[in-house]
């Protein structure tokens, strides 16, 4: 059904036993230090790009003159068309994000079905699943291109970067996609995919109250998977559920009022 790109995970061996290797990486933009990712190797140039993307340091690759990757210093020296300035997003900070434009507004819709489909073809490719080492996966599926790309790393955060820089990279129809994480849906990640545009994110976990507000302020389709309740179990929409179609039972949608938390 798709056409994968994976990166792979960085992995090392001690007594026998594969270990998840994460190491730290500075990152400087323009000469001016930037932030320091925690993250495995491979695949880095794909987070910083993710990184940029999240921040809104970038629109495009075309902003980007070069990225210069020591290894055996562990330092990114990234260089920029233009001068940025760096500010950090927080939830508090996501009216402000829509007041500059950073809203999904994607038409895109996908079949309850369909949906499945992908969340059972990604939990077989997660590195729990076929390495058995300590890590996070992510993934994202172009419907209409059928690229898809699996990213790994020690850090769920790095793993939604890398997925982000890949799809832009590799020239994915981030509108048309749908994002998967072994992740919490916490209000970073929400926030990192709302910026490139990505309409529905789904976490393999339970979803943050942080993470819910931030889908419902900035356009983002929210699908977690609950795995203890008597009522609910399983996958379930959040917000802006008009995105999924042939749901089994009838969807409710909460606005950031009735929410309470702006």
């Amino acid at each position: 059904m798709f056409h994968y790109i994976e990166i792979e995970a960085s992995v090392d061996s001690y007594m026998e036993i594969p270990i998840a290797v994460d190491e730290r990486f500075d990152v400087y933009v323009n000469d001016k230090q930037y932030t320091t990712l925690f993250t495995m190797p491979s695949g880095i140039e794909y987070t910083v790009i993710g990184s940029l993307v999240r921040d809104g340091l970038i629109e495009s690759l075309d902003d980007i003159e070069d990225i210069d990757i020591d290894l055996k210093r562990k330092r990114i020296y990234v260089r920029l068309a233009k001068d940025v300035e760096v500010n950090k997003i927080y939830i508090e900070d996501c009216s402000i994000l829509v007041k500059q434009g950073v809203y999904v507004s994607s038409n895109f819709t996908i079949d309850w079905k369909n949906l499945i489909e992908i969340f059972s073809d990604f939990n077989a490719k997660t590195t729990s699943v076929t390495m058995g080492i300590a890590s996070h996966t992510s993934g994202l599926y172009d419907l209409e291109s059928g690229k898809a790309i699996i990213a790994h790393d020690s850090s769920r955060h790095s793993s939604i970067l890398k997925i982000i820089g890949a799809g832009i990279k590799h020239a994915l129809n981030l509108d048309r996609s749908v994002a998967i994480t072994t992740g919490r849906a916490s209000s970073d990640m929400v926030v990192a995919l709302a910026r490139p545009g990505i309409p529905i994110a789904v976490s393999m976990r339970g979803p943050l109250y942080s993470g819910v507000s931030a889908a419902i302020i900035l356009g983002v389709t929210l699908v977690v998977n609950l795995r203890r309740g008597e009522k609910i179990r399983g996958l379930i929409p959040l917000t802006h559920v008009k995105r999924i179609q042939g749901y089994p039972r009838e969807l409710h949608t909460a606005s950031p009022r009735s929410f309470g938390t702006i």
